[in-house]
């Protein structure tokens, strides 16, 4: 079966020769008229010579040369045999000769459909040709054949509700990582209702979401190695919510003993966004039912599952907005995100991270982490849009008696000293609240809990960013700097914002970001093997005692600094200390 091509918009089928008829999608399609290339994978099933049914995932032919990388091949990657069947994959041709292989689109599990939605699901078997997926980029070259490679696996972003593997790269992670000597795989997971709704007992304890990245670690732990990955080097690295699911996963008895080294990225498990009490959860997803048109008792979680089952899936897609007529959160809260259930976190999670395996960890933020959230969100850049703002936000926490206090502190704290004339000044304290609430103090607590408990942590905080590579954001920023997800196109070569078209101050930082991520993989060090030399570590382990230095990443050259966040974390400390929530997680 050769690469497809379709006419007319139209998917065709192809007679197997067991007479069964398989319909092959693909999310872009290559154009008769025009022979312009196909952008993303798509998985192509046929018969092998073992009566076995064979997956094939093509990947794009293009004919631009990029000007890191270099240039896909028509020829296939050898086939690579699995404990879920044989896989055979596209060769990507760097410019310096060697080839990396692209394994696209691999079933890992069982199809969520029908029965199985919002049931947990086992690893896939041999003839599942319809499922959750992932991806394997793989160097096909070794200088001695029995040395394995260091795998790192991705976890994407996009707060527990949207996006894809797809949205972070693939050939972009073929010429920026794998050129480094690493295996790289992403997955896709559940996400939304589909991921994280749950009844809150037994029925359905919900975390399905990290249920299914617990299985794609397995399938990785079971199979990477006919890849020429190593089982037993493997780091867990994501963004945003994909970095609160590596933390999670890191804690975890069911997922921590899969891997051994973590990179969350803007996002781990005491982010505010990050868990919610079974209880709180639940009360959401019974709230969303509704919205639905459920009418059950609250105590009927058996006919609420039943109810959710037979939704039409476009019904139950929920992205990071409210949808129109059920306005759940006013304050930018997420829908649908784990919860402490009683089972992928049997105990508290200050007891499972004391309790779990010490991992080496790095760890950071973007210097204006708020600012993408400021652009998105429309917040009113004026003292009465601030205070109404924090409004929306202590209500939505538990705080109790509290919370009138605990809004006037971080209103003082922000504007005491602001004339509320100066929009300008108002906008940068609106930026740092944003990102401190969101991302930075959950961020500073993870770093500051981890090492106090024995793990090596490396912190840093990324503060370039390239002017011209905002794209549609540009328009709504109220000043440029580097925020959310800026710090994702310097790892995997890939914008989210806007098309990548990297400068020579771009391509130099994506050499320091990707040679601290692949040290750090393979090393457990993002300076580098130690063992071969410690003469000057650019990069410091942190240090309780000095709560607040970090690696500043910028240019001409990254370096250590004191302040991080000029220390505002500390305020939030105390905040979060009074929020009776947090404190049953």
């Amino acid at each position: 079966m050769g690469p497809l091509r379709v006419e007319n918009g139209e998917f065709p089928t192809f007679l197997l020769p067991d007479r069964k008829l398989v319909r092959i999608e693909a999310d872009d399609v290559v154009s008769a008229r025009s022979g312009s290339n196909i952008r993303h994978p798509c998985l192509f099933c046929e018969h092998s010579d073992d009566g076995n049914l064979l997956f094939t995932a093509y990947q794009l032919q293009t004919k631009q040369r990029h000007r890191m990388g270099a240039v896909v091949s028509i020829a296939r990657s050898p086939l690579v045999r699995t404990q879920s069947g044989p896989i055979r994959g596209r060769e990507y041709l760097l410019n310096d000769g060697r080839v990396v292989d692209m394994y696209m689109g691999i079933p890992y599990a069982e199809p969520p459909l029908g029965k199985l939605r919002f049931q947990f699901l086992n690893i896939v078997g041999k003839d599942e040709a319809n499922c959750l997926t992932l991806n394997v980029f793989t160097p096909r070259w070794r200088e001695n054949t029995d040395k394995k490679f260091a795998v790192m696996v991705w976890v994407h972003g996009g707060g527990f509700s949207i996006h894809s593997s797809s949205n972070y790269g693939d050939t972009s992670i073929a010429r920026n990582l794998c050129v480094k000597d690493v295996v790289v795989v992403s997955m896709n997971y559940r996400l939304g209702p589909f991921g994280f709704f749950t009844t809150g007992d037994d029925v359905c304890r919900g975390n399905l979401g990290l249920w299914d990245q617990t299985l794609a670690l397995q399938w990785v732990h079971d199979n990477i190695e006919a890849f020429g990955g190593d089982p037993d080097n493997v780091t867990v690295f994501g963004q945003s919510a994909g970095g609160a699911s590596a933390d999670l996963l890191a804690i975890s008895p069911h997922s921590r003993d899969l891997f051994h080294r973590v990179i969350p990225m803007a996002g781990c498990g005491e982010c505010d966004f990050a868990m919610r009490t079974s209880e709180a959860q639940a009360k959401l997803c019974r709230e969303f039912a509704r919205y639905l048109g459920w009418t059950g008792e609250d105590d009927d979680s058996e006919g609420l599952l039943h109810f959710m089952q037979a939704q039409p899936s476009s019904r139950l897609e929920v992205g990071i907005h409210p949808k129109k007529g059920f306005h759940h959160s006013q304050s930018g809260n997420l829908y649908f995100v784990p919860n402490f259930d009683g089972d992928f976190f049997p105990r508290p999670m200050a007891e499972l991270r004391r309790e779990g395996p010490r991992k080496p960890i790095m760890c950071g933020t973007t210097e204006n982490e708020g600012l993408f959230f400021v652009a998105l969100g429309g917040f009113p850049k004026t003292t009465e849009g601030f205070r109404r703002f924090c409004n929306r936000i202590f209500r939505e926490c538990d705080y109790g008696s509290d919370e009138e206090s605990v809004r006037k502190d971080v209103y003082d704290f922000y504007l005491k000293d602001v004339d509320p004339k100066d929009r300008g000044k108002v906008t940068e304290r609106m930026v740092e609240l944003m990102g401190d609430y969101a991302i930075n103090a959950g961020m500073m607590r993870y770093v500051r809990k981890m090492s106090e408990i024995g793990n090596d942590v490396f912190f840093y905080c990324f503060e370039y960013y390239n002017p011209d590579g905002f794209g549609f954001l540009r328009f709504m920023l109220p000043f440029k700097g580097a925020t959310h997800c800026s710090e994702l196109r310097y790892v995997l070569g890939k914008g989210i914002f806007a098309k990548f078209r990297p400068n020579d101050a771009d391509l130099e930082m994506i050499d320091i970001m990707t040679t601290f991520f692949t040290n750090f993989a393979k090393f457990g060090n993002p300076n580098g093997d130690m063992s071969v030399s410690d003469d000057h570590q650019l990069w410091e382990q942190y240090d309780p005692k000095q709560p607040f230095r970090h690696l500043r990443v910028q240019l001409p050259m990254p370096a250590m600094a004191d302040d991080y966040q000029r220390r505002r974390t500390e305020f939030w400390d105390k905040i979060f200390a009074r929020n009776r929530a947090k404190a049953m997680l």
